[in-house]
């Protein structure tokens, strides 16, 4: 009986796993097809990070690719330059500003910590901000379990002031948070908010309404660092939070990671979106049909 059962469990995984080649394969065929497209990466772990954030539809996987190069093209400032030896992006990460913690939620996903009062308008540019995050997101991405699992995240707001809202500015945080939401291929999963200033609540909701309305419900406030102990246990937090391992040695650790990854992250900035190559009515007339198609090939696995 349990051979059995393992026996159908390897099947259904080499089912899977020949599915998934062939629907890579097919974006990969498309990625390079597309003049517009100037130096895309079509690795597995580029390529695959498209098709788990899209359910493994190849049509809205190629959708979100393009979303994505058009992004990290018309926002220079948030995802390009991921030099981690940049002086004041490195400041910012190595004082712990926003660090993934070494160990996952119930879930699976990973926790990505963050703590605002790490960031000082006087020293820092909002270049920096921006760049922090998605230097740490292209990183994490790059294990297919995060892209499977996604990202849980914990923002302590201790420190956070009218300062730090204004640094950014309300209409510059729309358009990033519009077109980023959905060019990231990232599946967030809860966002757990630390000790909100009461007198910034006002911040945090008009910040929450320029969300998605899934996002919002996945949205927790925390008034002390017991409540978000119900959450997670406390070992797994940083040694300021009940855990064992301080800040600074966890943000040490991520500057570590960032800098063996270095080369890597600056070859991003070689992939473009080129608009003057696009061509007109360049949607493909049967994608329709190739969304089904995907997606019935898939669920013959089962």
């Amino acid at each position: 009986m349990m051979e059995a059962m393992e026996a159908e469990h390897n099947l259904l995984e080499r089912k899977e796993k020949e599915a998934l080649e062939s629907l890579q394969e097919e974006l990969r065929e498309w990625t390079v097809s597309q003049p517009y497209f100037i130096n895309p990466r079509i690795d597995q772990s580029f390529l695959r990070r498209f098709l788990h954030y899209r359910n493994y539809s190849i049509h809205q996987a190629k959708e979100v690719l393009e979303r994505y190069l058009k992004v990290r093209t018309n926002f220079p400032h948030c995802y390009q330059g991921l030099d981690i030896e940049d002086p004041s992006l490195f400041d910012l990460l190595s004082n712990g500003f926003v660090f993934p913690l070494p160990e996952k939620d119930k879930d699976g996903s990973t926790i990505i910590f963050s703590i605002a009062g790490k960031l000082d308008p006087k020293r820092h540019s909002p270049r920096d901000l921006f760049r922090a995050f998605t230097i740490t997101f292209e990183t994490l991405l790059e294990d297919e379990e995060n892209q499977r699992k996604g990202f849980t995240y914990i923002f302590d707001q201790t420190d956070f002031s009218l300062g730090h809202f204004t640094f950014v500015g309300l209409k510059e945080t729309q358009r990033l948070l519009s077109a980023g939401e959905k060019a990231m291929p990232i599946h967030h999963k809860k966002i757990h908010w630390l000790n909100m200033p009461t007198y910034l609540l006002f911040i945090y909701e008009l910040f929450k309404s320029l969300l998605s309305k899934k996002i919002q419900k996945r949205m927790v406030v925390h008034w002390s660092v017991e409540s978000l102990q119900l959450h997670f246990p406390a070992t797994i937090l940083p040694k300021e939070y009940g855990g064992q391992t301080t800040v600074q040695e966890l943000a040490g650790c991520w500057v570590k990671k960032l800098r063996e990854r270095r080369e890597h992250l600056l070859l991003l900035d070689q992939m473009i979106y080129d608009e003057s190559k696009q061509l007109k009515n360049k949607r493909e007339s049967s994608y329709p049909i190739v969304n089904f198609l995907g997606r019935l090939t898939w669920a013959n696995i089962f």
